[in-house]
């Protein structure tokens, strides 16, 4: 398994695999710009040459880009909802310019609307993004701890927007560890992580799972609560990551620990990598 950490973009793009060649990483994923505010600041040709060549120097790969905050493919609101769309669309032309894989994108909330609502939202927004983006980057859709009005916290609602979405073959899903968790799955034991990864088959088919996002849980099972921990220092525990890091499924994907690097100096990846079986 390839780890790494979700990385600050300073000055110039290629700070970031800067940042993630210290922090020890094997991958990394970054934002395409301020999380909390609409637009993808464009970046100069030699910035992107910048990126690609680094990127083949410190052998990090593969890059994803995480959506902004602000995107709600679900949106009752039409201008969040077209902002929304259009937001993807650059964060994916971005991926192709930067050589990165895909994008991963939380994928909304109804607003009161309604599940069945959300799911015709979203589906439909994904094929809208993908009419108007025809380059090689993925969109990951990313599983959710199921608060509020939120769609994503079961594979059911993943089933249904992918038999709905238009462009299967560039769509695929992210699998947080803290978010499952959270909504129910339990993938902290044996049995547990052997229930989800049937429940994904079933509903989904594993071929989907593209990327995990690896975070401790500082809620319990079924909370519904979005804190992530550090690896080991929550309800998942380090021997429910002995046992997804090693797992004949999972093993050959990339894997981002979205914590703060900076106050454990590090410690995720290398304490994941610990786990492994050599």
């Amino acid at each position: 398994m390839r780890f790494g950490y979700h990385v600050r973009v300073k000055e110039k793009l290629a700070t970031a695999l800067d940042e993630g060649s210290t922090a020890g990483c094997d991958t990394i994923q970054i934002f395409p710009g301020p999380p909390q505010q609409w637009g993808t600041p464009n970046v100069s040709r030699e910035d992107i040459e910048e990126f690609r060549s680094r990127k083949e120097e410190t052998k990090i790969d593969p890059v994803t880009i995480h959506s902004i905050y602000l995107v709600n493919l679900a949106a009752p609101d039409e201008s969040i909802y077209r902002r929304s769309i259009g937001s993807l669309v650059s964060a994916l032309k971005r991926a192709d310019e930067i050589g990165a894989y895909a994008v991963v994108t939380h994928i909304g909330n109804h607003k009161g609307k309604g599940e069945v609502y959300g799911i015709e939202r979203i589906a439909s927004a994904v094929t809208s993004v993908f009419e108007k983006f025809k380059g090689e980057a993925m969109l990951l859709l990313e599983t959710t701890a199921g608060s509020g009005t939120s769609i994503g916290h079961t594979f059911e609602q993943f089933g249904s927007v992918f038999s709905s979405a238009g462009f299967p073959e560039k769509l695929g899903f992210c699998l947080d560890t803290c978010h499952v968790y959270a909504a129910g799955y339990d993938v902290s034991s044996v049995e547990g992580l052997e229930k989800t990864l049937g429940d994904i088959d079933k509903n989904m088919g594993l071929e989907r799972l593209k990327l995990l996002h690896l975070n401790d849980s500082l809620g319990g099972l079924g909370s519904r609560v979005d804190r992530h921990a550090h690896i080991g220092e929550g309800k998942i525990g380090l021997d429910g990551f002995r046992n997804i890091v090693n797992h004949p499924l999972l093993k050959e994907l990339p894997a981002i620990c979205e914590v703060p690097y900076e106050s454990n100096g590090g410690k995720d990846i290398a304490l994941l990598r610990s786990l492994e079986n050599k």
